[in-house]
C-alpha cells in the first residue's frame, strides 16, 4: 500500500477490531456504546471510528468530547497505543473543513446555504456559533467571511482537543495484511485509494453490493447514515454499519475478531 500523502491508517496486528458506525452528534449513544466496548475491550484491540462524530444530533460537541474521553482512557492503559484509536473523516467533518476554506469558494452563500441543511446548522450551534450570522457576513466578501470564520476556529478551539481531532482525520483504514479497508461511506472501485478524492465522504449507496471485491481487499467496511434502516448489512466482500446517529436512530458498532469476521454487534 502506497500511501502519498499521509493520509492513510495502518492496523497493526490487531486481534480485533471494534468499528464504530455515525453517532452524528448524539453523545448519549455513542457514550452507551463505549461502554459496552469497555467492558470486552482487552490490550491488542483496535478501535476504528468512521466518521460523523458530528452532526444534526443533540451535540456535537459533546459527542466529540466523548470519543476523545474514551481514547484517552484506552491508551491510558499499559500496552495499548494511541494507534490503536483512529478516526476517520466523514461528510460531517469534511463540510467542517470546507466551512474554514468556504472564503475561496466560487458561491460562498450558496454552499453555505448547503451545508446548513445537511447539519451543519446543528454543528455551529452546538460550538454556541449563530448559524445565521454567516447568512449575513458572507455577501459581505472575502474579507468579512475570513475574520468570521477566524471567530469559527476560535470557537472551536475552545474546546480541548478539538483542532487536534480535525488534523489527525485519515481518509481510509486497513488492516496489516490489507485484507479489510475502512472508509468512511464510499469508493470508486475503478481507481486506487490515492486517487479516490470526495468519494470517500460522497459516493456509495445503501446497500454497498458489488458482485467482486474491491482491489486486494477480501472486506470493505463501511458506515451509512439513515433515518429509517439501520444495523449491519453484510454483503460478499463488503459490510454496511447503517446508524440513525442524527436523526434519534441507533449507533451501531461491530467487532470483528481474529479472522476480520463480524463476531459482535452492538447498538445503542
Amino acid at each position: 500500500m502506497i500511501d502519498q500523502k499521509g493520509i492513510f491508517a495502518q492496523i497493526g496486528d490487531k486481534k480485533r477490531i471494534w468499528v464504530i458506525g455515525f453517532p452524528g452528534g448524539d453523545a448519549v449513544r455513542l457514550r452507551f456504546l463505549h461502554k459496552k466496548i469497555s467492558t470486552d475491550f482487552s490490550v491488542g484491540d483496535a478501535v476504528v471510528y468512521l466518521g460523523n462524530l458530528m452532526g444534526s444530533g443533540p451535540d456535537s460537541v459533546k459527542t466529540v468530547d466523548e470519543a476523545l474521553l474514551f481514547r484517552r482512557a484506552l491508551i491510558s492503559i499499559p500496552g495499548v497505543s494511541q494507534y490503536d484509536v483512529i478516526f476517520l473523516r466523514g461528510q460531517q467533518e469534511e463540510m467542517w473543513s470546507k466551512l474554514m476554506q468556504i472564503q475561496f469558494s466560487q458561491e460562498p452563500l450558496e454552499v453555505y446555504k448547503w451545508m446548513l441543511t445537511r447539519g451543519l446548522r446543528q454543528i455551529l450551534q452546538s460550538y454556541e456559533v449563530d448559524p445565521d450570522e454567516g447568512l449575513r457576513i458572507i455577501p459581505q466578501g472575502v474579507v468579512a467571511i475570513s475574520r468570521w470564520v477566524s471567530a469559527l476556529r476560535a470557537a472551536q478551539a475552545a474546546h480541548d482537543g478539538h483542532i487536534d481531532y480535525m488534523g489527525a482525520l485519515k481518509h481510509a483504514a486497513y488492516t496489516a495484511d490489507e485484507s479489510v479497508l475502512f472508509v468512511h461511506r464510499g469508493l470508486r472501485h475503478e481507481v486506487s485509494l490515492n486517487l479516490q478524492g470526495d468519494a470517500f465522504w460522497w459516493g456509495g449507496s445503501l446497500p454497498f453490493v458489488r458482485p467482486y471485491p474491491y482491489q486486494q481487499f477480501k472486506r470493505v467496511i463501511r458506515g451509512f447514515p439513515s433515518a429509517s434502516q439501520t444495523g449491519v448489512i453484510n454483503e460478499p466482500y463488503y459490510t454496511t454499519i447503517a446508524s440513525g446517529g442524527g436523526y434519534d436512530g441507533p449507533v451501531f458498532a461491530i467487532l470483528l475478531d481474529e479472522t476480520h469476521a463480524v463476531s459482535t454487534v452492538l447498538d445503542a
